[in-house]
């Protein structure tokens, strides 16, 4: 590893498989696509993960940051082990990034937003990833963290969606959603294949084009054909196999790419 940063790009096609965790380099691909549309733009800011554990996912993030912006990593650091914050400390030295990267030991429920954004909340978070309990009640309240720390163009990513493990997450969005109506999901990230655990990306509506326009174009192969349909709308869905059932007169079934 090299003390000084490494591209993105070298990170997520080198390193990023060898750090513990559990999303995928596609995910934190299509992430990094939004932070550079949002660089192109000129909007700014910082980024934050709760569930940061061992800094896979968050490293990407960091690796995305334009000058004078920062990654915070929120994480109680307590599961598996104790020393599951040291090994972050370790990995973020090695790979660059500990003057970017600020380690918050603490629980997201127990966070105001002035902790993230300064008491003048002069620092807005412009892609903030929710990976923690997978407890309903805790998302509900990391989500009304994030949504109180986001810049006005800003993506909320949420973790493990549509998960067998975890069915109540989605009636956490949902509910967070009706009491926050500005905000939508325009994108669905697989992980793997269209029946594993996903990523639901948010922002505020009057950004949503603008997102799924620099994601199809940037996936065109990755688009699933169906989309997502949600309550008021449709949203993009991205998935390394995306793969749907056509169903043919007399009985037979193809798989289409």
């Amino acid at each position: 590893m090299s003390q000084a940063p490494l591209s993105l790009d070298r990170y997520l096609r080198e390193h990023y498989q060898a750090v513990p965790g559990m999303s995928s380099a596609f995910a934190a691909r299509a992430c990094a696509t939004l932070m550079q549309v949002q660089a192109g733009q000129g909007w700014r800011g910082d980024v934050a993960e709760i569930g940061a554990f061992e800094g896979r996912f968050l490293i990407a993030l960091a690796l995305g940051l334009q000058a004078g912006e920062r990654a915070l990593a929120i994480d109680r650091f307590d599961w598996p082990d104790i020393h599951v914050g040291l090994r972050l400390s370790e990995r973020l030295r090695g790979f660059g990034l500990s003057e970017r990267v600020e380690t918050i030991c603490a629980d997201s429920r127990r966070l105001r937003p002035q902790r993230l954004t300064g008491p003048d909340g002069a620092r807005a978070i412009r892609l903030f990833h929710i990976d923690g309990d997978h407890q309903a009640s805790s998302l509900a309240q990391d989500m009304a963290l994030a949504f109180a720390c986001m810049a006005p163009w800003g993506v909320v990513c949420l973790d493990d969606m549509l998960s067998p493990a975890y069915p109540e997450l989605g009636i956490a969005v949902a509910q967070a959603l009706q009491a926050n109506p500005q905000w939508t999901v325009f994108c669905v990230l697989d992980r793997e294949d269209i029946a594993a655990a996903a990523k639901f990306l948010l922002c505020r509506q009057e950004y949503a084009q603008p997102y799924v326009d620099a994601l199809t174009q940037s996936f065109p192969h990755r688009v699933w054909g169906m989309a997502a349909q949600f309550a008021q709308h449709r949203a993009l869905v991205l998935s390394p196999q995306p793969r749907l059932t056509r169903f043919n007169p007399g009985g037979s079934v193809d798989r289409i790419q």
